[in-house]
């Protein structure tokens, strides 16, 4: 737990110490601004060169994955001829990253959480590259092909743990909101243009060529981490099962105990978590001339969404109020969604109706992904994030199974007033959670 921050509350005091300041011994700590009255936000987070060159880290890693994520299951189809084969790589895949919580207590005692991006980039840029070279050999066959998916999924979920640790070590609380507004932007651009680049390999090269340009951005994402300190306090464990255990053990503790409530919640949203994309394509492909324009413009409206609403909070900085982030997000979600099947039968009204539906959707995940950064001690941070992804993780697999035969057999406007549906429970349980209604840190 970090100095001052008393187990049991769900406000830490005003006076924590703050993010990590810059090289070298630094007598003091930063003195946070009370919740509610923003000190810095977006001026001082891009002003932050160090933070900066950790987004740009990220930005690279995860465009590249964009274009392999837009690939791999094409290239699997390719190779085999076969949509069980595709199926099996994405359970694979799926499967690794369920399991980050047993990575996590590995990221949590290392000292300089930048060894973790520094070794493992390198790792995925070879496997990536041997991927491109086997495919376009002809020689990927399905155990080196599940081998190598399995391989980069295993990576990704040490670095997926570092990142969540990464803003805390790097920015004050109050910069928390603002940070993930700006990684909201410059993330959403990157992730749809690593999209376009994963469909331009498809259709100009072939889904082989793409593994060369995931590798190559991985070599950029290492060569910016490596010049960012991310020094911050080790997990008190010294086994790597004492850590797991205590990790799982401050969920049950007074100070972790409100996180159970959130991890119920979200376990009931995360049920939902792959209907915008199949709604989107359900409607593009059965309400619309063009399908392939038409999905490319209603999942770029959802995204435009989601970034505008991320931006806004960066600027409110809702520290205080992060319940009614959460609370409100998920029922303009519901009304949003229940509105979908029922917009004006043109491309424009279906579009507005995804912004605003982005919009809800990333308030409410950008109030979760942020209150976790705050209110969690820096020293579990990595295993308590992790833990706590299991119950969407769990729930939204078995939710993409169920979404995928709901909308394969019923209307796309049956499909959109079930997930409708899901979320005003979700709204309903949220405020009957007394913790989640006064969250803030």
């Amino acid at each position: 737990m970090d100095e001052m921050e008393l187990p049991g509350e769900l406000t830490p005091p005003s006076a924590p110490p703050g993010a990590v300041l810059p090289p070298g011994p630094v007598p003091g700590a930063d003195v946070e601004a009370p919740p509610g009255h923003p000190r810095s936000g977006f001026r001082s987070v891009l002003a932050n060169r160090r933070y900066l060159l950790f987004e740009a880290s990220v930005i690279a890693a995860t465009t590249g994955y964009s274009v392999y994520a837009v690939s791999i299951p094409w290239l699997a189809f390719e190779n085999s001829r076969s949509l069980l084969v595709v199926g099996l790589v994405l359970f694979v895949e799926l499967g690794v990253y369920s399991l980050t919580f047993l990575a996590a207590p590995v990221v949590d005692r290392v000292a300089d959480k930048r060894t973790i991006l520094v070794v493992g980039f390198p790792v995925q840029a070879g496997a990536a590259l041997t991927l491109a070279v086997a495919a376009a050999r002809g020689d990927l066959q399905l155990p080196l092909l599940l081998g190598l998916v399995g391989l980069l999924a295993v990576v990704w979920d040490f670095e997926w743990a570092a990142f969540q640790v990464a803003p805390r070590l790097l920015l004050t609380k109050d910069e928390l909101f603002a940070a993930g507004g700006i990684s909201s932007a410059l993330g959403g651009g990157a992730t749809i243009g690593g999209y376009a680049a994963g469909a331009g390999f498809i259709l100009l090269a072939g889904p082989a060529t793409s593994g060369y340009l995931y590798a190559g951005l991985l070599l950029v994402a290492v060569g910016l981490a490596s010049v960012v300190p991310l020094r911050g306090p080790r997990s008190k464990e010294r086994s790597y099962l004492g850590g797991f255990r205590e990790g799982w053990e401050y969920l049950r503790s007074a100070e972790g105990r409100p996180l159970l409530q959130l991890g119920v919640l979200d376990a009931v949203v995360g049920f939902i978590s792959t209907a915008p994309p199949v709604l989107v394509t359900v409607f593009a492909d059965r309400s619309f001339p063009d399908p392939g324009l038409a999905y490319g413009i209603l999942f770029t409206s959802f995204v435009v969404g989601g970034v505008a609403v991320d931006l806004s909070l960066g600027y409110l900085n809702p520290r205080g109020r992060v319940g009614l982030v959460l609370v409100g997000g998920l029922a303009a979600a519901a009304a949003a969604l229940a509105l979908v099947g029922h917009a004006p039968p043109s491309l424009g009204g279906t579009a507005a109706v995804w912004v605003l539906a982005g919009g809800a959707l990333g308030a409410y995940s950008s109030g979760k992904v942020t209150f976790e950064w705050g209110f969690i001690p820096r020293d579990r941070l990595a295993r308590v994030t992790s833990n706590l992804y299991t119950f969407p993780g769990v729930s939204g697999a078995v939710g993409a199974i169920v979404l995928g035969l709901l909308a394969s057999s019923l209307s796309g406007l049956v499909v959109a007033e079930v997930v409708a549906g899901v979320l005003g429970a979700a709204v309903v349980l949220a405020l009957a959670l007394p913790a989640v209604r006064r969250f803030s840190f």
